[in-house]
């Protein structure tokens, strides 16, 4: 498996990288942390098995993928807010509510309390967009990526790729090229990302 870096010094947008790479950038070295070893510690945390993530990285269904994915991203969510607001009494009601609403929603809290970069608010809102559509119509248990993608014109696939990615700031051909075939692996190694900087949020509050 691929390994996912962020500067925790700055908490800038993480950078995609393979795991041999040397963790340097611009001659300097980088106070990095392997978001993958973080996301076992958030599923500890959040009372599901270790390795929950990783496991739907094979998941055969796309539209599983997305469903679940979705779900503990909005678990993360709510234990961030009870985290960093202190009150355990709260658990209940964050998790009745919706994940996106901007105005009455879990992301209404995030976006207000800047618990999150712009990046992470807007992979979640458009996960939960997609979520949305999926579960709103049974035919789409069939629903494919890779069809989605490639039903995509231009600026759609612009919007998407500017709508998920959250793995580089450079918009370049290998970023483009992992959006457009396979955008399932973009999408999941995105999810990895948001979680992990959720659970850096977790942490810092604790």
């Amino acid at each position: 498996m691929d390994t996912l870096w962020v500067d925790v010094d700055t908490l800038v947008v993480p950078i995609y990288a393979h795991a041999h790479d040397q963790t340097v950038r611009e001659g300097q070295m980088t106070n990095r942390i392997d978001l993958s070893e973080l996301i076992p510690k958030l599923e500890e945390k959040l009372g599901i098995d270790k390795g929950f993530l990783e496991s739907l990285f094979d998941e055969d269904s796309d539209w599983a993928l997305i469903i679940k994915v979705h779900a503990l991203i909005e678990a993360a969510i709510s234990d961030l807010l009870v985290t960093v607001f202190g009150k355990e009494a709260l658990n209940d009601t964050f998790s009745y509510l919706e994940l996106s609403n901007k105005k009455t929603g879990k992301m209404a809290f995030v976006s207000a309390l800047n618990l999150l970069d712009d990046n992470c608010r807007r992979y979640i809102s458009s996960l939960s967009e997609l979520r949305n559509k999926l579960v709103h119509n049974v035919k789409n248990v069939n629903f494919q990526f890779h069809e989605y993608v490639e039903d995509m014109d231009k600026q759609q696939f612009n919007q998407f790729v500017k709508n998920f990615n959250v793995l580089s700031s450079k918009k370049d051909d290998s970023l483009l090229n992992l959006f457009r075939h396979d955008p399932i692996q973009a999408v999941w190694y995105g999810a990895m990302s948001v979680l992990g900087q959720v659970y850096l949020k977790i942490e810092k509050h604790l």
